[in-house]
């Protein structure tokens, strides 16, 4: 026991500890010593019971709970007087999202649209409210599994059976999982299962005759458009739904970009970092200026 006394590494962790205690006392004030569990707070953890749990806690549970409770905060308390928040990445990221979700909150408060204002967004943005293209075709695939340049292949079946007819032509591809003849389907749908850029080259082939090759995520592809519909805009009436949707989402998008600005101006941004490119560095002190 007398050797263990004598050992400096002991001595270091009395003397951090006798500092850390010092500190705090140090530190105190009356108002910040008080922690109160109100009503509000009782209620709150037993709630949260309730739902992870399914039942109400018992009184031994809720005064563990409350327990928990007064712990954590002194903790937290005593690690904000210590500063040991001060550049910890995961309280600074916790920290933003919570200003980000004010900002949300803020934003929620704009005023509902006036019937003239979502006219007027329709009337500005009549595309993004367009149908899009619609289809009924044929298609055939080659695979880079099974050739050694598909799309060589592709351009060689097309010349040699592209004057087949869609039953006939069939067997020239590759296996394929998904549906050989597409019926009355949208570019969302070939979006989704073929990728944008095969939907895309789409558009401008010729219906009535196999065409190609165009390309997809899966490979290169042969395809006979039977018929395509181009987009068409609704009227205002049958998309008021949508474009009151859209526009509250903009008008949040502004209110929170508009909120960010006005707590940025309060801020000067200098980038001093020398490891950048000075265009880089340009462009970075040009985002931030207010």
């Amino acid at each position: 026991m007398k050797q263990l006394i004598k050992e400096p590494l002991i001595h270091f962790f009395l003397l951090g500890g006798l500092l850390f205690v010092l500190y705090t006392q140090v530190n105190k004030s009356d108002t910040e010593q008080d922690i109160i569990v109100d009503n509000a707070d009782v209620e709150h953890m037993a709630e949260l019971w309730r739902m992870q749990w399914q039942r109400p806690p018992t009184s031994e549970e809720l005064q563990g709970l409350i327990d928990k409770y007064v712990n954590q905060e002194v903790l937290y308390r005593e690690a904000l007087r210590m500063n040991l928040d001060h550049n910890d990445e995961i309280v600074k990221r916790r920290l933003a999202q919570k200003m980000e979700f004010l900002s949300q909150d803020l934003s929620g408060l704009v005023a509902p649209a006036s019937e003239e204002n979502l006219k007027s967004y329709f009337e500005e943005h009549q595309k993004d409210f367009a149908t899009p293209y619609r289809y009924t075709l044929y298609q055939i695939l080659f695979t880079a599994d099974n050739h050694v340049n598909p799309y060589d292949k592709a351009k060689a079946v097309l010349k040699e059976y592209g004057s087949m007819d869609t039953q006939n032509m069939r067997d020239k591809g590759d296996p394929f999982l998904l549906d050989y003849a597409l019926q009355d389907t949208d570019a969302f749908y070939l979006n989704r299962e073929f990728g944008e850029q095969f939907s895309q080259q789409l558009e401008t082939l010729p219906t009535g005759q196999w065409a190609g090759p165009i390309v997809s995520g899966y490979g290169v592809h042969l395809v006979f458009i039977e018929s395509r519909t181009p987009p068409s805009t609704p009227n205002f009436a049958q998309v008021k739904d949508k474009v009151q949707r859209e526009y509250e989402y903009q008008m949040e998008q502004e209110s929170q970009a508009a909120i960010l600005k006005a707590l940025k101006d309060n801020y000067k941004v200098r980038i001093t970092a020398d490891n950048l490119e000075k265009a880089t560095i340009d462009e970075l002190a040009q985002n931030q200026q207010p």
